[in-house]
């Protein structure tokens, strides 16, 4: 019963601490407010096994995208804040596929592929800011936040390694910019987590200027090369995306 009484003691003495808080923060401080940002992206695709199917994949290179939006935060109170909003993300990476000389082909896919992807998604992200330290007008703050991506766009460059079925000779054919779809399927919705580290400078009660920069994991495989068009199926297993991204702000 004692340890329940000093339990019960702590939560009530935390719970009015934070309502407290938040009070006085709300008296000096927007609850919410919006924010606009932008900057460059560096990108990556990484299998989750090595072998599938006797295809032997690897990553092979990144890419440098783009990323902007919109945010909005909503303040818990003055270390907290909940955000979310909307952004255009460009993104990508080269995966390598393709099965040892000398292995049977199955029927309707490749010996292999080598993908370029370029990728362009709407994404929502939903996420946490904690300020870790405040000077003045400077504040510093780690960043944590899950994120859905709406597929847009599908493009790049492939090279496909084929068996010729009448001399059994390998053949290769290459293409440049073109749209992905058909040949290197990419699946229309992706999710992943993030972690960041943000520097905020206070213009006044407002407005703010940030910089970020932030690790963003996916955990979903986002190629489906098994659906593509009759003859240019391969394997690739479990591919994820990686991003490194950059970011500059403007809170109003």
């Amino acid at each position: 019963m004692k340890k329940r009484l000093t339990i019960l003691t702590i939560a009530f003495i935390s719970v009015h601490s934070l309502f407290a808080q938040k009070s006085t923060f709300n008296n000096k401080t927007n609850k919410h407010r919006f924010g606009l940002f932008a900057g460059p992206t560096f990108n990556s695709m990484k299998p989750t096994s090595s072998v599938v199917e006797n295809y032997g994949v690897r990553k092979s290179g990144g890419n440098v995208g783009f990323s902007f939006g919109i945010n909005i935060d909503f303040n818990l109170n003055e270390r907290y804040t909940v955000f979310t909003g909307v952004g255009m993300d460009w993104r990508g990476g080269t995966i390598k596929s393709n099965l040892p000389l000398g292995t049977a082909v199955p029927s309707k896919y490749l010996r292999g592929a080598d993908v370029n992807y370029i990728t362009q998604y709407v994404t929502i992200p939903l996420g946490l800011k904690m300020t870790v330290a405040s000077f003045d007008q400077f504040k510093i703050q780690l960043l944590s936040s899950f994120d859905l991506g709406i597929l847009l766009a599908q493009k790049g460059d492939v090279t496909f390694y084929k068996k010729n079925a009448i001399t059994g000779n390998d053949t290769t054919e290459v293409f440049n910019k073109i749209t992905l779809g058909g040949s290197a399927n990419v699946v229309p919705l992706t999710l992943g987590s993030s972690l960041g580290i943000g520097f905020e400078y206070e213009v006044n009660d407002k407005n703010a200027f940030s910089a970020q920069l932030i690790y963003r994991n996916g955990f979903v495989d986002i190629t489906n090369p098994k659906t593509n068009d009759e003859g240019k199926r391969f394997s690739d297993g479990n591919i994820r995306s990686n991003t490194f991204a950059i970011r500059i702000g403007y809170a109003f």
